[in-house]
């Protein structure tokens, strides 16, 4: 509506404003999207990237709903299809980035798939005795952007299989038997070579074992 355009508008210049009242201000599309019976897709730390069959949150003023990834998500559990995470992972610290992981793992139904898009630690590391350039590079990715942690690809399996995830997998850019793939825009938008990143898909237990207490 008006207000949301409005304090939108301010917040793009005025960020401590937006986040004073951003989750406010957006909880009414959260709350009509979590009621929708369609599937639930959330495009997770999207910015202004903002998706058509998706719900884009982020702390980003242009995205669809006000969501800090460093903080407990704001959805029940199980109650989302899907999760499409690109180049959001690495702007929060590793403990915030594992804690993101869980938090995933418990709005997801289910079955429910996840697929994050993330800088391939291993792909820098792999060409910095190619030239004096990639060493460049490589300061640039860690310093530049906004970065806080870096994962190489069996750290980022890792902690997915730690938050409970199962049948994880590397996909590539928009590799069209992958759930979310179709949803890869990164490479494209920012134009680099989409072999960069890294692409890891993975699912929620479609049966979930009760905790036992002794």
């Amino acid at each position: 509506g008006l207000v949301h355009a409005a304090c939108s508008y301010i917040g793009r210049y005025n960020f401590p404003f937006w986040k004073l009242v951003g989750a406010s201000v957006t909880s009414s599309y959260r709350k009509k999207w979590q009621a929708s019976e369609s599937d639930r897709i959330l495009n997770l730390g999207g910015g202004s990237n903002c998706l058509d069959g998706c719900l884009t949150v982020d702390i980003d003023p242009r995205s669809d709903v006000y969501v800090d990834l460093s903080k407990k998500l704001p959805f029940p559990d199980a109650s989302v299809d899907a999760i499409f995470c690109e180049e959001a992972i690495e702007h929060i610290s590793l403990e915030a980035g594992k804690q993101l992981l869980q938090e995933c793992w418990r709005i997801l139904k289910p079955g429910g798939a996840i697929r994050l898009a993330t800088p391939d630690l291993n792909w820098f590391t792999s060409k910095l005795s190619q030239s004096h350039t990639h060493c460049h590079e490589l300061n640039q990715i860690f310093y530049e952007h906004g970065h806080c942690y870096l994962y190489t690809r069996e750290a980022l399996q890792f902690y997915c299989q730690e938050a409970g995830f199962i049948e994880v997998y590397f996909s590539t850019y928009q590799e069209s038997k992958s759930r979310l793939g179709y949803l890869d825009s990164h490479a494209h938008r920012f134009q680099h070579l989409p072999e960069m990143s890294q692409y890891l898909e993975a699912e929620k237990p479609k049966e979930i074992a009760p905790n036992l207490e002794l």
